[in-house]
């Protein structure tokens, strides 16, 4: 099956250009550590990546904040595509690197349209295989939280990058900061594993770039 990495692939330019006219999609542009959103159960907007990258970020009631995905360019985000038992109101959309966004209303993509145009079924084509996509990364988000100790939580998400990227060396999606988010953990507690898992040859740690050494787990 094909992997779609781009809401609008196999849509050229003009017809994405004609189909946002006919959205009514409203483009805004946000700087980084912005909000872009925060998430209410009336809005039914969704947003599209055009540029740059974000985090959906969860803000517990204790001022905690987990990272529940990492967004690039082409992902799709919005409060329509979210679970119903989650506590929307804690849920936002924060700006990590300068991003364009185009917002419009979820019934723009899943109504038929009017014309009938082919790059309009393309689009909600790849909506879907980008759903699905996500649904494959929640599996594996799910997967690591599952794991109980911090080592066991690096080791099986460094596995899940290594086999992602095809190789042994990869670079970490964000900072060590949002690396601690997205595990669930102490940063300070983290980096002191990270240590030792370098200094017993586990892994090499330069800047983001990670080395793996162990065997890889299929995921």
């Amino acid at each position: 099956m094909e992997q779609v990495t781009n809401i609008f692939q196999n849509i050229t330019e003009q017809e994405c250009s004609q189909m946002m006219r006919c959205f009514q999609a409203a483009e805004k542009r946000y700087t980084a550590g912005s909000v872009i959103s925060t998430y209410s159960r009336d809005s039914q907007k969704i947003g599209i990546l055009r540029e740059g990258e974000a985090n959906l970020v969860r803000i517990h009631s204790d001022g905690r904040q987990t990272i529940l995905e990492d967004l690039h360019q082409g992902d799709i985000f919005g409060e329509a595509l979210t679970f119903e038992n989650f506590d929307i109101g804690t849920m936002q959309v924060v700006c990590t690197k300068n991003c364009r966004i185009l917002f419009f209303d979820y019934a723009c993509l899943i109504r038929r349209c009017q014309k009938a145009c082919t790059f309009h079924s393309q689009l909600v084509h790849n909506s879907l295989q980008i759903m699905s996509r996500k649904a494959v990364q929640l599996s594996e988000r799910l997967e690591i939280l599952s794991q109980r100790s911090i080592r066991e939580k690096l080791l099986c998400y460094f596995s899940i990058l290594a086999a992602r990227n095809g190789r042994e060396t990869f670079q970490l999606p964000f900072s060590f900061s949002s690396l601690a988010d997205y595990l669930a953990v102490d940063r300070s507690a983290m980096m002191r594993e990270l240590k030792k898992m370098k200094e017993e040859g586990l892994v090499d740690v330069e800047k983001r770039r990670i080395v793996t050494v162990f065997p890889r787990q299929p995921f």
